[in-house]
């Protein structure tokens, strides 16, 4: 443990960031990546694709561990909380620190971005509305609770949730309450927004709740058998929510009944990406699976033996996964197959991304890192 806690010391101490070949030809204009999990349904599926082997471009610093924070890419930057308190902005192009804000907690939320403006939560129980281009603080609002959730926004309403139990609905341009549902439990997991709905869970009490977009008031709710770490996921009228009772559940979206669940070997905290009709996620198992997103049936499962915390992202035919025992994955959609690991040295807690070209991902060496086809 000792020598963990010098090793991660040592590497807070890069600031800055080292780059291993300088990136040429950056389409400024190319698709971003910019919330979590790429979207508001949750998919996970990049717009362009960006296939392995890859070869790493640039590394970039933070002084602390990344956790939950997962990059996201918008314009020419990539954002992205640390636990030393600070949402940080690189430049796309070279990992150089374009600016950084502080707040007055970790920040494990991963940011979003929509017209101009950066939304990010801390564990100062704070939602902070930046802008984008420097950073400046444009608002910030206040909860009772530590915020781990990623913000959502859409059509100018900013939602998210606290671990003081609420789901919380903000005007985007001046951070005015909208409306206020009180669950029985933390709210560890980020707000999915479809059709008018916004889907979102309470850790404690097991439940998922689907609430009206404009009022809040409760749609419909669906208790599963154990705490809700991971976030949920819509896709063709269905909301897909795996839960630490090893179970991933496909629900209707419009009447919350249960059309079918899928059993693990061990607890689900990974959010699922889902693409061309299959259901991509990993679990404490040591698995990485595909299931049927109609039918919930095995299309395949291939086993790494290490543990899975972070969420998988989808681009063309490779799903792409980070794993507790440091090392980034690419897997082929359509058969499992192994394509490609790179070893970071540390846990991967957050998901990747892809945009620009490159594909993104941190760890909890406090590092991040942009890869590009080799």
């Amino acid at each position: 443990m000792r020598s963990l806690l010098v090793t991660l010391l040592l590497l807070a101490t890069i600031a800055g960031c080292t780059s291993s070949e300088p990136l040429k030809d950056i389409n400024s204009e190319g698709a971003g990546w910019v919330m979590f999990q790429h979207d508001l349904a949750h998919s996970g599926v990049a717009q362009e694709e960006v296939a392995p082997p890859l070869k790493l471009l640039w590394q970039a610093g933070t002084q602390a561990q990344i956790g939950y924070s997962s990059p996201v890419v918008a314009d020419n930057l990539v954002l992205i909380g640390s636990t030393d308190w600070n949402l940080y902005a690189f430049d796309v192009a070279t990992g150089r620190v374009m600016w950084k804000f502080p707040t007055g907690g970790e920040v494990h939320s991963t940011p979003a971005v929509a017209d101009g403006k950066v939304y990010i939560g801390s564990y100062d129980g704070s939602l902070y509305a930046l802008d984008l281009a420097t950073g400046k603080k444009l608002w910030r609002y206040k909860t009772k609770g530590e915020i781990l959730t990623s913000p959502a926004v859409a059509g100018g309403i900013v939602y998210f949730g606290s671990f003081d139990g609420s789901i919380i609905a903000l005007n985007a341009e001046n951070g005015k309450k909208l409306w206020e549902k009180k669950t029985k439990g933390q709210v560890h997991s980020s707000p999915a927004v479809a059709d008018g709905r916004v889907f979102a869970t309470s850790y404690h009490e097991y439940r998922i709740y689907a609430l009206d977009a404009k009022t809040g008031k409760t749609l419909w709710s669906y208790e599963t058998r154990g705490f809700i770490h991971a976030s949920p996921a819509v896709y063709n009228g269905r909301v897909y929510i795996p839960s630490k009772d090893s179970f991933l559940y496909c629900l209707d979206a419009e009447s919350g009944s249960e059309l079918w669940r899928f059993e693990t070997g061990a607890p689900i905290d990974s959010t699922p990406a889902i693409a061309k009709g299959r259901v991509y996620f990993g679990s404490y198992d040591g698995y990485v699976y595909a299931v049927d997103a109609e039918t919930g049936e095995e299309v395949w499962k291939t086993e790494i033996g290490a543990q899975f915390i972070g969420s998988p992202i989808v681009s063309g035919n490779v799903v792409y996964i980070g794993a507790l025992d440091g090392k980034l994955y690419a897997f082929s959609a359509e058969s499992g197959e192994i394509l490609w690991n790179y070893s970071i040295g540390n846990m991967i807690y957050s998901s990747p991304a892809v945009a620009k070209g490159l594909v993104f991902v941190s760890s909890l060496n406090g590092i991040l890192y942009a890869f590009a086809p080799e």
